[in-house]
């Protein structure tokens, strides 16, 4: 007589607590509370975890439908969550839609009575009417160590001491003045990373961090200036316009000494759109007042054109004597109201050795002489240049060639001639290096 087959052991529901606690971490939040009907001990599991995260988006991908009743279901299932939860939050990311804003108001203040660490607060508004001033009560997370706040009216209160524990801070669109952004790093005294992503109402930046190392700027600003970030290592920055700076005239400190003149811990910096112009204010140094010793790797987009921009690169590398690699991207239109020659004669007469350099690349060249110049300085004063990499600018009558708004384009071919003639007049430039290698990436095939 056949036995019945004893069965399987339940190898899930006997897993450590903390185990099946990770497991849910990584699922979705809604997934994650179905599991309770798993068995009698994975139901008590799921209102521990200490990371919760609510995306709208992901859980509703169409947005051309009425988000009301979505918001009311949205809002019930974070409700019902928060009522049972068990246990400190170390983790609260929401990313919505929501139009009812005290919700989102009752929910932080039962965050911060509950230990979060990580926050995240998202509105997913399509115009800056959508905003909502951040809750009061987030000033009171005293155990914050990581904010992310996006689409967000923040404004501190007069008594917010900042949050002492904050290590990382980001804001994307959000509205707050000068004072209060200057007020906030300076009271977050731990502050390393700090990433700022198009803030409103914001022009003029005064960064305090003495433990800042990694930092993030983009948007619209004509000021920055650093006043004590000793440990500063990377640092990414670009300006989307260059509005007139009444504060800086020729002859004062030049904004590239406020900007940078302090930051002697740098070893990675990036700096795109019109940033350079912001530095070029004021009476532009042939040096900074400090030597950048720890800086290697430069990426920046400039004016080759524009020699006062030019001006700026070239009082950035003879401050960095360990620079190591150099990306350039061009900009700007093929002219110049200076004479190029005079500029660059005027500088082969100041001492600019640059004897760590190994890798320069420069992309979106039209073999302008100012960008050529650049060039034929850099192969002069790079004794160890292993890699000098070259991209001319794109083909730009194939990228347009099927614009919807485009009734006529007329471009003058640039022949396969020219490149031909700007890659000899290259490789004619006299090197410093007896190991360089110049790399051609064209853009241009057989049959253009």
């Amino acid at each position: 007589m056949e036995t019945p087959l004893d069965p399987l052991p339940d190898i899930i529901s006997n897993l450590p607590e903390h185990v099946m606690v990770m497991i849910l971490v990584h699922l979705p939040i809604k997934d994650a509370v179905r599991t309770c009907v798993l068995s009698r001990k994975w139901r008590y599991i799921w209102p521990t975890i200490p990371e919760l995260v609510f995306d709208e988006n992901n859980s509703n991908p169409c947005s051309n439908i009425d988000k009301t009743p979505r918001n009311c279901e949205f809002v019930n299932f974070i409700d019902r969550v928060l009522l049972v939860h068990k246990g400190p939050i170390h983790k609260f990311y929401l990313n919505t839609y929501l139009q009812n804003y005290s919700v989102v108001s009752s929910w932080m203040l039962f965050l911060s009575r509950n230990g979060v660490k990580d926050l995240t607060l998202s509105f997913l508004g399509e115009s800056d009417e959508s905003q909502y001033e951040v809750p009061s009560s987030l000033f009171s997370c005293e155990t914050l160590c990581y904010l992310n706040l996006s689409c967000f009216i923040l404004e501190p209160p007069p008594m917010f001491n900042g949050f002492g524990n904050l290590k990382s801070l980001r804001l994307e669109s959000v509205t707050l003045t000068d004072e209060a952004l200057e007020r906030m790093i300076f009271t977050c005294t731990v502050l390393e990373r700090l990433v700022l992503y198009e803030l409103i109402g914001c022009f003029r930046f005064k960064i305090r961090g003495p433990c800042l190392q990694y930092f993030y700027l983009i948007g619209e600003f004509n000021n920055i200036c650093f006043d004590d970030a000793p440990r500063l290592s990377s640092a990414v920055m670009g300006s989307y316009y260059c509005a007139v700076d009444e504060h800086v005239g020729q002859g004062e400190t030049s904004n590239l000494n406020k900007a940078l003149g302090c930051l002697t811990g740098l070893e990675k910096l990036g700096m795109y759109h019109h940033f350079l112009q912001i530095l070029a204010r004021g009476s532009i140094p042939e040096r900074l007042p400090v030597t950048l010793d720890y800086l290697k790797s430069i990426t920046l987009e400039m004016n080759f054109n524009d020699l006062d921009e030019t001006s700026v690169v070239l009082c950035l590398l003879r401050s960095s004597p360990n620079l190591q690699e150099l990306w350039l991207q061009v900009s700007g239109l093929d002219f110049t109201t200076v004479s190029v020659e005079e500029f660059w004669e005027a500088q082969h007469c100041l001492d600019c050795s640059m004897n760590q350099l190994r890798v320069v690349k420069v992309s979106g060249i039209s073999g302008a002489r100012p960008q050529l110049e650049v060039i034929k300085f850099l192969l002069a004063n790079s004794p160890v240049l292993e890699i000098l990499s070259v991209t001319p600018w794109p083909n730009i009558k194939e990228k347009l060639a099927n614009s919807p708004v485009l009734e006529m384009l007329i471009i003058a071919p640039r022949p396969k001639v020219k490149e031909k003639r700007m890659l000899q007049e290259l490789v004619r430039f006299p090197c410093a290096s007896s190991k360089a290698e110049i790399e051609y990436n064209s853009e241009f095939n057989d049959e253009d």
